[in-house]
């Protein structure tokens, strides 16, 4: 069986907003601000011993790290918020792109849990089945074929069941200026990356839908919310499957009232795939991720059985903002900030379609 190692933080360590935010954090959660807090509220008391403050400062640090946690979690569940734990070996998982980056490392960990996984990818899975172990099958399939999507998804639900979690992973970028490429790479972009996810979810959505209970994962990028010089297609695409995500939530929920159909999206920045090799962003707010970063982040959205919405590294929350300063000042800002105009000018990424 595979090791995975799940102890790295989901950002890497170097100066970056992530690492201060990390440290930032672990002050906050340190007896610091409880005894700032116990010695600012004390000043007006003179008759208090040290020793007093002291106590005073445990007793607040305990109740702020201790006691509400478990309260807040008590009353989720007396609520009702809280969802019942997955049952792994009850799922069917189907993950596009599923032999290679994010989406192996994904496959590895669902695996692990117990997951059956159908991998739907154009290359093959590189482990074996004492290697990736638990119950898998990998279907070759360029998912810019529809009959070769329809063909697939038969196999799956004869050998494995109805797929109960989609993931749509899969991607590719052609790093040329839109007027330089070809015909074919512009459709070739955009069927893999957002008309696959259209005629994916329609083969697999449906039985979610009479169960009640599914999840689809679509994975989306930061690219989503703002363009990229060189990287016309790919930027419109992610921002295709951001909407996508948006309408579909809502639809399925509104018209199907199928509630328990659970949605999540990740936008996450540059990941260390080989895709975008030789991008160059401001590496303080937009540090290159690992595969398994995306990865842990999805199966934990997974696991909790509540769809979510996830953004990697931090810097990307501040992307939903954006859209509220004008537009000329906005792209003004960003290049500033992440050198997105000149980003791509050093493209040499692959392509695995």
């Amino acid at each position: 069986m595979v090791t995975i190692d799940d102890s790295q933080p989901l950002v890497p360590r170097g100066f970056n907003l992530d690492t201060v935010l990390r440290y930032a954090a672990r002050v906050v959660c340190s007896p610091l601000p409880s005894c700032v807090a116990v010695g600012v509220l004390s000043r007006g008391h003179q008759g208090l011993r040290p020793q007093d403050k002291l106590a005073a400062t445990a007793a607040l640090w305990a109740a702020t790290h201790f006691a509400l946690p478990a309260v807040c979690q008590l009353a989720a569940r007396l609520l009702g918020s809280r969802r019942p734990p997955v049952q792994w070996a009850d799922e069917v998982v189907v993950v596009t792109g599923g032999s290679h980056g994010v989406g192996l490392e994904l496959v590895k960990r669902l695996l692990r849990a117990g997951a059956r996984v159908a991998i739907v990818d154009v290359n093959p899975f590189p482990l074996d089945d004492a290697g990736a172990g638990g119950q898998w099958r990998c279907y070759k399939c360029d998912v810019t074929d529809l009959a070769q999507i329809k063909s697939t998804a038969d196999q799956i639900r004869t050998e494995l069941g109805d797929p109960t979690i989609l993931v749509n992973n899969a991607g590719i970028v052609v790093g040329k200026l839109l007027l330089d490429m070809a015909d074919s790479e512009v459709d070739k972009v955009i069927d893999v990356n957002l008309t696959a996810h259209f005629h994916l979810i329609r083969q697999f959505l449906p039985a979610m839908i009479r169960r009640r209970q599914g999840h689809i994962v679509s994975i989306g990028s930061t690219a989503s919310f703002g363009g990229l010089p060189q990287a016309t297609t790919y930027c419109a695409t992610k921002g295709g499957v951001k909407l996508l995500h948006e309408s579909l939530r809502r639809e399925v929920a509104s018209r199907y009232e199928a509630n328990n159909v659970q949605f999540t999206v990740a936008y996450p920045g540059v990941i260390d795939t080989g895709l975008f090799k030789g991008i160059q962003l401001g590496r303080f707010l937009l540090p290159n991720l690992r595969p398994d970063s995306i990865a842990r982040a999805v199966f934990a959205a997974l696991d909790s059985g509540q769809g979510q919405e996830i953004y990697l590294p931090a810097a990307a929350h501040i992307l939903r903002a954006m859209y509220l300063i004008p537009s000329g000042a906005r792209s003004g800002i960003v290049n500033f900030l992440s050198g997105t105009d000149a980003a791509m000018s050093g493209f040499a990424g692959h392509r695995k379609y």
